[in-house]
């Protein structure tokens, strides 16, 4: 957290509000307050994305008539264009010289609350006050500063457990207080593939991070150990456009021999298309990053691998008898993190899943 940017918009706000605002004081904030219309922020990754439907599908059900409008990213669009929890959809990219005109576009909904599951402080709050909301609710992920929490009601340092958790238990603050289903949803349309007569094996490739990421010597060595054993498997390479260096340098490493055996989707795919692979797959190799998520809500089986990610927090939360967790506890010796988990282990992990 940036505190000159905190600290910048909390003396805008506290000019604009009084003058153009229609923000209300947090103490007189009530679970008993029928909200008409409500703001929804999720504007960072796929797999973040993923892990607030849960959130989302709470909040409709608690307001069935409540007008409610999604603040996402237009990287996210075709996962949310047509979600059918929400009414209206505005599409930010968390940067401040685009922030008035879609805050207008919310603006004309009327929005009486905001409820910011995943975005980037302080401007998603500047935005929810710009769009005319009276009270912020807000996930934490930082300390928020005393100052500042004249502007939101929330627990204001981060909470533990698993973020879809963190994100339901921020609901009791709106009267939301029954049990609620963990489970993640594919909000898009995707068509079924014909199950193959091959067993397919998912390897995404890439991660969000470097520092999550295993090598592509560790996925090669994985993909021939694994037709070598059984050559009816096919590997199936997925991955954004972003990622077609690893594809590349994939395909460089492995022996021609075993080509047949492999099918290059990276950057091939649109969303839905990537949804019916993993679909259609015996099980995903992945670190943590958005298509694990897919997977999980797909129900396909997965094998994820954690060293300075923390799956407590961001791993399996749901169908934990399908998934399994390769989890290392960070060993600075190693010169890249990653390098700690083994190719046997891994393969080990895959033939118990098949």
């Amino acid at each position: 957290m940036k505190l000159k940017k905190l600290k910048w918009v909390h003396n805008f706000l506290n000019i604009y509000n009084p003058l153009f605002g229609k923000m209300k004081r947090t103490d007189t904030f009530s679970s008993d307050i029928q909200f008409n219309s409500i703001l929804i922020f999720s504007t960072t990754a796929l797999g973040d994305f993923m892990f607030n439907t849960p959130a989302i599908r709470a909040i409709r059900a608690h307001y069935p008539d409540a007008h409610i409008t999604l603040v996402s990213s237009e990287k996210n669009r075709l996962l949310v264009e047509n979600y059918n929890q929400v009414d209206s959809v505005v599409y930010w990219d968390n940067k401040i010289r685009n922030l008035l005109p879609i805050a207008l576009q919310a603006k004309k909904y009327k929005p009486e609350l905001a409820v910011i599951l995943h975005s980037h402080l302080p401007y998603d709050v500047l935005f929810a006050v710009m769009a005319g909301c009276q009270y912020i609710l807000r996930n934490t992920y930082d300390v928020i500063p005393k100052w500042f929490r004249k502007w939101i009601v929330a627990e204001y340092e981060p909470q533990s457990g698993h973020f879809i958790q963190r994100k339901l238990n921020l609901l009791s603050k709106l009267g939301i207080t029954k049990e609620i289903s963990p489970e993640m949803e594919l909000t898009c349309k995707f068509i079924s593939l014909e199950k193959s007569k091959k067993t397919i094996i998912g390897f995404q490739l890439g991660t969000s991070s470097p520092i999550r990421t295993w090598s592509i010597s560790h996925f090669v060595q994985l993909a021939e150990k694994l037709i070598d054993s059984n050559p009816n498997i096919v590997i199936k390479l997925i991955g954004s456009s972003r990622e077609l260096f690893l594809s590349t340098d994939f395909l460089s490493k492995i022996n021609p021999n075993y080509s047949d055996n492999i099918i290059d989707l990276i950057g091939n795919t649109s969303l839905p298309d990537l949804i019916s692979h993993i679909d259609n797959m015996s099980v995903l190799v992945t670190g943590d990053t958005g298509p694990l998520h897919i997977a999980i809500a797909l129900k396909t089986p997965t094998i994820s691998l954690f060293v300075t990610a923390d799956p407590k927090n961001s791993g399996p939360y749901q169908d934990i008898d399908i998934h399994q967790v390769i989890k290392k506890e960070h060993d600075p010796s190693y010169e890249h993190p990653m390098e700690q988990i083994n190719t046997d282990e891994v393969f080990q992990a895959i033939k118990n899943k098949l």
